[in-house]
């Protein structure tokens, strides 16, 4: 989903991605409405025109209410099955939990707080809190029509070749941290959904706008890592990073590159045992190599190191911390490590 502006002023220990997530989730939270409040039925004419102006469905306007909800379900069931086919892994797994459970579940996290936001912008559902948790609402005039849709052979089919698009594109994103979003649009039209027409191209643009953050930018939209705070850097070097990118060559879906697995372990050892009582070797080592990979100073990731320890820094865990950061493959580098080179 696209990203809003943020103002990290708690410094680079404000940019890991726990943080970022936690952040986001907090703040859309207390701007939900109770649920139901946004049912389309129960919306006012003036709120249901902004929900038609800002979805991702193109409905005709009608005069009359009646008429306009009739056009609204005539436009969103008439296409039920395609777009079941386009939702994002987060989505569709949202959408699973909701039809074993009635068409309402609870949202547990931020992504699948995103992926409640996609749906929403498809029409599918509402979301809103009660109690002050999260919840997501399946529309009534949905809950069969999806249901028949995800039990189509052909949904599973493209289901499956999804898997390794996603595969693909977690893998480039992983490795190079923002891509500009035409090249995987183009990849998703030829080798998913193997056609190109205007419905299809604006479902495959949804889906990826669902399936990653998004910013905008004067080319068009970015996709970036989640775990990278500011992309602006890597904005301005998009087209000369594209020459990163093989269309053709075999990506699996991962967080980590093989270089990189010695280092974390390395910095895990370094602080096993000496963390405060909520926190893991495993995360805050997968922390520090995401702030890494962005371009936080080595001693900013000092910092944050020392924030997560019941000790002072010792001499093993400085030196994993040093190898780490000048051994990482960045999307950004920091200038203390170019004025190095």
């Amino acid at each position: 989903m696209f990203r809003q502006e943020e103002v990290f002023v708690g410094g680079w220990q404000e940019k890991t991605i726990e943080a970022m997530q936690k952040r986001r989730f907090e703040q859309q939270i207390a701007q939900l409405p109770p649920l139901g409040a946004g049912r389309l039925s129960e919306l006012t004419p003036g709120a249901l025109e902004r929900r038609l102006e800002q979805c991702w469905q193109d409905i005709e306007r009608k005069p009359m209410r009646a008429q306009q909800m009739a056009q609204v379900w005539k436009n969103v069931l008439g296409s039920i099955d395609i777009q079941a086919d386009c939702l994002s892994r987060e989505e569709h797994e949202l959408v699973e939990r909701a039809l074993i459970l009635g068409g309402c579940v609870r949202i547990e996290d931020a992504q699948e707080l995103e992926a409640a936001r996609a749906l929403s912008l498809r029409l599918w559902a509402s979301v809103g809190v009660v109690s002050g948790k999260p919840y997501i609402e399946l529309e009534t005039p949905v809950l069969e029509p999806v249901a028949r849709a995800f039990a189509r052979e052909a949904h599973e089919r493209i289901r499956e070749k999804l898997e390794g698009f996603n595969a693909w594109l977690t893998g480039t994103l992983y490795r190079i941290g923002a891509i500009d979003d035409r090249l995987p649009q183009q990849m998703l039209l030829r080798e998913v959904l193997g056609a190109e027409h205007e419905q299809l191209i604006q479902l495959s643009r949804r889906y990826l706008w669902a399936s990653c953050d998004c910013v905008d930018y004067s080319g068009g939209v970015m996709l970036v890592h989640s775990a990278l705070a500011d992309p602006r850097h890597l904005i301005t070097a998009g087209r000369r990073r594209l020459s990163l990118i093989n269309p053709a060559q075999t990506v699996f879906s991962t967080d980590i590159l093989p270089e990189e697995i010695p280092l974390q372990r390395d910095l895990e050892r370094a602080i096993c045992g000496a963390l405060r009582d909520e926190y893991r070797a495993e995360d805050v080592a997968r922390n520090l190599r995401f702030l890494c990979k962005q371009g936080a100073p080595l001693r900013a990731m000092e910092e944050v190191l020392q924030s997560t320890l019941i000790v002072y820094i010792s001499t093993g865990m400085r030196g994993a911390l040093a190898n780490m950061y000048y051994s990482m493959p960045k999307w950004i580098e920091s200038s203390e490590r170019a004025a190095l080179q």
